[in-house]
């Protein structure tokens, strides 16, 4: 009895939507910058506020979906908004349908959507929850593989930098190795060159004392 009463308020419902006008803001037509959003009418002599032939429809009570079927959808399902898995349990595939948050993720929608295959539960905001499991692997799978090949040529151009760093390490090690060895030279040279001075003046000097005896 309470199936046949639901069904009647659908109907209803879908009768009352057909006739139902679409409900925009006074003079939207006439400037882009209000736009088509709803706003209710103010005003003392407000034409639209008060009703009158010729002028648009406001919101109204009359206008309103039978209390029987508030938040059911069109097929006569109750819509539950699924926001974690958890919430899947106490869903009955019989008389509910359920409709998955855009909040949630890519990897927890799939979850979602497979258990909802199981359990023949209607997913009221996928059309063919197979395909779009498939559609979003593949997403998945190609963005890995994007991934993967960043990081390739990441770890590549990271090589060849450690590569040069190491070249241009061992380049400065030689040359300071070269000059090093240059400074010794020099070093030892000029100890030779002082040893030499020194040996003259010393003969020079017996030379002198020889001389003066």
């Amino acid at each position: 009895m309470e199936k046949k009463s639901n069904n009647n308020a659908l109907d209803a419902r879908k009768l009352l939507k057909s006739k139902k006008p679409t409900f925009l803001r006074q003079d939207g037509h006439k400037k882009i910058r209000l736009g088509n959003k709803w706003r209710k009418p103010k005003g003392l002599q407000n034409k639209m506020r008060l009703n009158k032939r010729g002028y648009r429809k406001s919101v109204s009570v009359g206008y309103k979906s039978p209390r029987l079927v508030k938040g059911f959808d069109k097929s006569g399902l109750e819509i539950i908004n699924i926001t974690k898995i958890d919430l899947l349990e106490s869903v009955d595939p019989k008389t509910q349908g359920i409709v998955i948050s855009g909040n949630i993720g890519q990897k927890k929608k799939i979850e979602i959507v497979k258990i909802a295959i199981k359990k023949s539960i209607t997913i009221l905001n996928i059309k063919d929850p197979e395909k779009y499991i498939t559609d979003i692997n593949e997403k998945l799978s190609k963005k890995k593989e994007q991934k993967d090949k960043s990081k390739k040529v990441k770890n590549k151009k990271e090589e060849e930098k450690k590569k040069l760093a190491k070249e241009k390490e061992e380049k400065d090690k030689k040359a300071k190795e070269e000059e090093k060895k240059k400074t010794d030279d020099k070093s030892i040279e000029k100890i030779a060159k002082e040893t030499k001075t020194k040996e003259t003046k010393e003969k020079e000097k017996l030379l002198i004392q020889k001389n003066a005896n």
